[in-house]
Parts: C-alpha cells; structure tokens; sequence
C-alpha cells in the first residue's frame, strides 16, 4: 500500500534530505552522535534505575527518552521517503521494522521463556508464557495495564518481559501513524492543501488530545496510565512534530542552540535525578524529560557543536546508543530472573549482571541484529522481510503457548474440605476445632492441594472479573455490582477493601439459600471510613452513604479492611458506621484474617512439596490476628456493633498458623485468602450470622458443607 503523490512535499522539502537525522543503513545515513549519546542516556538511567542504584530515582524517564527519539527519526525516515519517491511504502516500512526490530526481540524472548520456565515459581510461569504471546504481538502492555488492576496482587514479581510494553506502545503507533500520513498525502492532493501543514496540524491535534487524556487518566487511575498507549502517544508525537520542523530548525542561531541544548540536558538530568516512583505518571511530569529530549534534538539540528551534542557524542556514548536496544532488551529479564534465583541479592551483584546485559547487547548486535538486518536476500524485497517477520512471531508465540499450557490451570469449582475438616462433630449444634493428633491428621505436610500452587493467585472473587472494586483515585460509587437475587427478601452490603471483598464467595453461597440481593461497595486499600490517609478514600464512604439516604440502605451491612491501626481511621469508620445504623441497617463487623509472615506463601508451598510445615507463620502473640482486626474490634466496641472473627478456623490452635488445611491451600498473594478456602468457610460464616438472627436458617440446621 502506498500513499502519493509528494511532489509538493518534495519542493518544500528538498532541504531536509540533508539536514535530517537517520540511524539507519551502514554509511549511507547521517549518523548524529548527539542522538547516540541522547540513546546512551535514556538506556543508562534506565539501567541504573532498574539495578537499584539510589541516586537514579527517576530512572525510568528514559523510556520517555527513546518515545521521543523513536517519533522524530521514524517520522523523519517517513517523510523522506515521501520527498524522495512521492509516496510511502507501507510494505517496505513494516519489513525494514520487522528486520530492525524483531532479531534482538525474538531471541531475547526465547531465552526469558526457556530460562524463565526453570526459574520463575509456578505462577510466575503462567503469566510468562501469556506475557511471552503479548511481547510477541506487541500488545503486551495492554495486558500489563489489565493485571495492574488487580490489588490482590499485592506481591506479585514484576514480569520478566515487562519492558517490552514500551516497544508494544510504539509499535502501536507505527501502525496507524504511516495510514494517517498517507491519508494526509491523499487528502492533500484532493483539496489542494499543503501536506506538511496538513499533517502537523493532524499531529498536532492528536499530540494535544493524547497529553490531555494522560493528565486525566493518570489522576484517576495511575495504575493502568502507565501503560496505555493512549496516555503514551503524545510522547511519540513530540519526536515526530520535530521531524516537520527540521529544516526550520537548521536556522537557529549558534547561541540559541547552545541554550536549549544546555535546557534540554538539564531537564533530562533534573529529571533523572529528583523524580522518583512516587510522582504521577506519565501526566504532566512528563513533560520535563520529554520536552529536554525534544530540546537537545532540536539544537542539534541546527548544530553538533554545542556543548551538550559534543558531551553526548563522546565515542563511549556513541558506542552505547549503538546498542541500546539490545541493552534495554537483555537487561530487565536477566535482573528479574537473577532476583528469582537468589532472591537477597545485592545491588553490587545486580551492576554485574547490567555489565552482563552490555556484553549480551554487543554480541547480540553483531552476531544477530546486523547481519539479518542488513541481508541482502532479505532487505531486497520486502515480502522477504514480511516473512522474516511473520515466522520470528510464530516461533516466539508458540514457544509462549508451551510454557502457558504447562502450568496448571484453576478450577474454581474444585470440591474442597479446608475448614470444614477441622470440625470435632459435624452434626452438633455447637462446632469445635480439633486438637491434637486430630488437628495434625488435617494439616497435611506434602500431597496435592487446592488450588495448585501453581495458580493460587488465580483463585479470587468471581467479582473482579466484573470490576467491581473501586480503582485508586476513584471515589465515584458504582451500582452496577449486584449479584445473587436482584429482587430478594433482603439487600446485604460489603463494605470495605479487597479483605472484606474475599468474603463474596461464602456471601454470594448464602444468598443462594436466603434469597439475599447482595451489592458491593467496595474500593481497593480502603476501609470503609470518614477518614482515611488518602482522600478518595474516605470521599467514597461519604459517598456511599449518600447513596443509601437517597436510593435506600440495605438491611444488613458487612465490614471488614486490611489496615492497619490509626486512631484516625477508627474514629472515622465509628461514625460512618453510626451513620449506616442510623438509616436503618444492621451491621455486622468481620475480622480481618491473619497475614502469614511471608508475602507468598503458595510459592513456599510450591518449593517445599514434601515440607508444606517450612511455610507455616508464628501464631503466638498477634500472629492469628489480621492487621485490620485491632480497629474493627475497637470501632465495633465503641458502636456495639457485632463482630464475627472466623481467624482461629484459618489459624487453628498450635504455635503455627499452617499454610494447607485439609486439602485446601488458605493464602494467595498477601494475606488474602484463597476463594477455595473461603468457600470451605461457608459454613462458619453462615452459622456466626445465623446466630444474630440475620438468617432464616437455624444455626443447628446449617451443614458442614462446602458449596
């Protein structure tokens, strides 16, 4: 597919064959040693960042680098093939991206997967398989925004090819932005409009509705900003309105180039060195390191003799810039995977394994990126490259099919026995916990469970495929999340975080047996309280409220949250609680149940099969007790609230709080509990409510049984 005619683009053009920057064939494209040094840096922080270095917290900016180095000399390329040929060749752009590109990705993603397969635990592997598919199709990045969202996730490692959603968003770009060039070509033959204004004023509108997207976006939910390509484009977009301007910018004075090359160098290093993990991003922050990179590309149009294009076209950077793809590719997965292996590694260690990454990186460039890059066979058609392309993509996805389909997958309707094992006598009316060898008889030591361990982290709340939990930053109420019976006997409310949302399971299991409508309010990380450390938080139960004094408050309410103690916190959830009453509702308080001492017991379970007893946690003291428990049991004292604390049916009496009951895995990530094993509470639940009278059940009546 190609886009012409360009003849008026030629004209106004011819100048820009000269002056543009390109990286691109051997000797036949201006190589611009500023731009190699600006790669160097954007890598270098990067890398420093990554390896932990404490002086880089802000290290991550240099991606936002590459975005704008990467939109001014792809747009650069493109409109000189418009000047030179009165068209573009769509064709020939994606094979000589397939060939520049994918050598490096390709075998960078075959050794993560293989590696990675022997390494990473078990459910590290299953997202690695997935990742390895979406890095393939350069929609990895998408489906690093889906898993952000997932709060209970609270200790998951990072993706070992988490990097590659910066190449998935620019890739992304690069798909539509050649379409819209050439549609602009078409349009500007058809109306007589001058193309290079027509496009920079295309650009230039998406550019603007791109960063304003992102503003917004990052302020109301940060987590998936970071990824998406929409709050990304207008970095591209930077590079790429330079690339119009180049021959422009070839007239700015000496001096003035000497002063925004010095600002844009400034800006870059201000950035690298005073923003930290703690700043919105991208957003309106990302305008210093993006617009510093714009300003040293632009004086370096002008003049390669500035004080900064000399500093970054010193041999060691050029050297660098030359393989800083490669770098950014080999770096990552190996500190992730170095981490897996030897998790108390020290940063002096990780530094070696960034110099390793520099080796890999040089081979690789050698031994696999020039040689196919510049093929003759391949670079002669671009069919040839398409191919090239095409069967890379396939070896790579198939390769991250076999990993995926080797590791167990979840049944979240597994028969399991978990608590209910624990019962003296099933068919009394008053239930006790075994003791002794009967308690050791159902705290297995080795053998299968469920879930797998492999997949625990999968096994959550049917409600979060329904994204009923409220994003960070967001304090709007939503009331859609309605389950069980839509017009039932009675409305049950959960109220409170991801700990009490980890209760739906048995929830939504007596609903089906009360004919309860039951709806959910809840917001991740935040109790249900007038005050709160973060705003949004506390606006939310404000909110919810509202909503029950104008819609109608539910008959019963259930509370629970994960934080910590904060007399703050306490006073404010007392009085949005006297207020719930107030409208007529019964509210019962759940505990929160007890945090192991390690953040991933299932991974514990997984490496210690014959030894399930080395991942179990330290009961004495506080251990049965969840970080939650100390405000609820206060704030359901001071407003003689009832509370339900179900903890020692998940730490049984003993010194240790066993990670397996019966035949049931308790914990996934963090101390939330398994959705297997909070069915197998059911219950326990059932009978605690049952006995305030908020059922139609008998206490005696409800069964040991496991839904």
């Amino acid at each position: 597919m190609t886009g012409g005619p360009g003849g008026t683009l030629a004209q106004q053009d011819a100048k820009e064959t000269a002056t543009g920057a390109q990286h691109g064939a051997k000797g036949k494209k201006v190589l611009r040693g500023d731009i190699e040094g600006l790669r160097a840096v954007a890598v270098g922080t990067v890398l420093l960042y990554h390896v932990g270095i404490p002086f880089m917290p802000g290290g991550f900016v240099g991606v936002d680098i590459f975005f704008v180095i990467s939109g001014f000399l792809i747009t650069s390329l493109l409109l000189r093939e418009a000047t030179k040929s009165g068209r573009i060749s769509i064709a020939d752009f994606y094979a000589r991206r397939a060939r520049r590109l994918l050598p490096a990705a390709s075998v960078v993603l075959i050794f993560t997967a293989v590696v990675g397969w022997f390494v990473l635990p078990g459910q590290d592997r299953s997202n690695l398989g997935t990742d390895v598919i979406a890095a393939t199709f350069y929609v990895i990045n998408w489906a690093l925004a889906y898993r952000s969202v997932d709060y209970l996730a609270e200790d998951a490692a990072p993706s070992a090819l988490q990097h590659y959603w910066s190449l998935s968003v620019e890739e992304q770009f690069y798909v539509v932005w050649p379409l819209i060039i050439i549609l602009g070509l078409v349009l500007a033959r058809r109306t007589r409009l001058r193309p290079k204004p027509l496009l920079f004023g295309i650009l230039t509108l998406i550019a603007g509705a791109s960063f304003i997207y992102s503003v917004v976006h990052t302020k109301s939910d940060p987590a998936t900003a970071y990824f998406y390509s929409t709050t990304r484009i207008w970095e591209l977009a930077i590079g790429a309105l330079l690339a119009f301007l180049v021959v422009r910018l070839t007239t700015l004075p000496r001096v003035l180039a000497e002063v925004i090359a010095g600002l844009g160098l400034a800006l870059i290093v201000w950035s690298a060195l005073f923003l930290d993990a703690t700043t919105p991003w991208p957003g309106s922050w990302a305008l210093a390191p993006t617009v510093g990179a714009a300003l040293v590309i632009a004086a370096g149009c002008a003049s390669q003799g500035t004080v900064a294009a000399r500093l970054l076209s010193l041999r060691p950077l050029v050297w660098i810039g030359g393989i800083s793809y490669a770098i950014y590719l080999w770096h990552w997965p190996l500190i992730i995977l170095t981490k897996a292996a030897y998790p108390e590694v020290r940063i002096r260690y990780l530094i070696v394994v960034g110099l390793v990454a520099i080796v890999l990186a040089w081979l690789t460039k050698h031994l696999v990126e020039d040689p196919i890059r510049f093929h003759p066979q391949l670079s002669a058609k671009a069919s040839r490259g398409l191919l090239f392309g095409l069967v890379s993509m396939l070896v790579t996805a198939m390769l991250g099919g076999l990993v995926y389909i080797s590791v167990p997958r979840l049944d979240a309707s597994a028969p399991v026995k978990g608590a209910t094992d624990l019962i003296i006598d099933p068919g009394s009316d008053d239930w006790k916990i075994k003791q002794g060898e009967a308690l050791a008889d159902v705290l297995p030591n080795s053998g299968t469970t469920v879930p797998d361990p492999a997949v625990a982290a999968e096994d959550v709340p049917a409600y979060y495929a329904d994204d009923c939990q409220v994003l960070a930053g967001d304090s709007q109420v939503d009331t859609s999340c309605v389950y069980g019976a839509k017009d039932g006997s009675k409305t049950v409310a959960m109220l409170g975080d991801s700990k009490m949302g980890q209760w739906f399971p048995a929830v939504t299991a007596i609903a089906d047996q009360e004919d309860w409508r039951v709806e959910l309010y809840l917001k991740s990380a935040c109790a249900f309280s007038y005050a709160a450390k973060e705003p949004d938080c506390a606006q939310f139960a404000k909110n919810v409220i509202k909503r029950y004094q104008e819609a109608g408050a539910p008959d019963i309410a259930l509370i629970s949250h994960g934080a910590p103690k904060s007399d703050e916190l306490q006073a404010g959830s007392e009085k949005a609680v006297e207020d719930l009453k107030a409208l007529g509702t019964q509210v019962v308080y759940v505990a929160d149940s007890p945090r192991p001492a390690m953040p991933e017991v299932y991974t514990c379970v997984e490496e210690n099969p014959d030894d399930f007893s080395a991942c179990g946690s330290p009961s004495k003291g506080r251990g049965r007790e969840g970080v939650g428990t100390p405000n609820i049991e206060k704030a359901a004292e001071a407003t003689d609230t009832p509370l339900i604390d179900l903890n020692e049916w998940i730490c049984p009496p003993g010194e240790t709080c066993p990670p397996v009951i019966s035949d049931t895995l308790v914990y996934r990530q963090g101390s939330h509990l398994t959705a297997s094993y909070v069915r197998s509470l059911t219950p326990m639940l059932y009978r605690s409510l049952a006995k305030l009278d908020l059922t139609e059940a008998n206490s005696s009546d409800i069964a040991a049984a496991t839904p």
